[in-house]
């Protein structure tokens, strides 16, 4: 079944909105959830299929589990090298500091991503405390592109 919001319509109503992403993996705008509050929007969103691919690394810089990663490297204190199956170039980068498993919490922390120079499909990433000293912790990747 496919999902789409026009005009803040939803044509089909089995979507799960959830931070502007829907359960079938289509992006819906603020606009579009206003809609589906029962407000009016004029944005039009269609549904595109998203690609997700994302890495849960824990703090010494072994993968966890993941979707679409190849490898995942711990360079250095708070600096790791993850590289994913596919170009992410033109996508949307999101990390998050957090443990790999449902128990205990990580530290408060830092994460910074960007692209890894020389590839199209790696990230470079950069955990820290929060003084702002580099430091080893565990964290989330996703990557979403359309």
């Amino acid at each position: 079944m496919k999902h789409l919001i026009k005009t803040g319509v939803v044509a089909a109503s089995s979507a799960l909105v959830v931070g502007g992403l829907m359960s079938n993996g289509a992006f819906a705008s603020s606009a579009g959830q206003h809609a589906l509050a029962g407000r009016p929007s004029h944005d039009t969103v269609s549904a595109v299929p998203a690609s997700r691919v994302f890495a849960v690394v824990n703090s010494n810089g072994t993968l966890a589990r993941g979707r679409g990663v190849t490898s995942v490297s711990r360079l250095g204190t708070g600096q790791y090298d993850v590289r994913f199956s596919r170009s992410i170039a033109t996508c949307a980068w999101e990390g998050t500091v957090g443990p790999s498993g449902f128990g205990g919490a990580a530290a408060p922390g830092i994460v910074t991503l960007v692209g890894r120079i020389g590839t199209t499909n790696g990230l470079f990433v950069t955990t820290y405390s929060t003084t702002g000293a580099a430091a080893d912790t565990p964290f989330h990747t996703l990557v979403v592109c359309a």
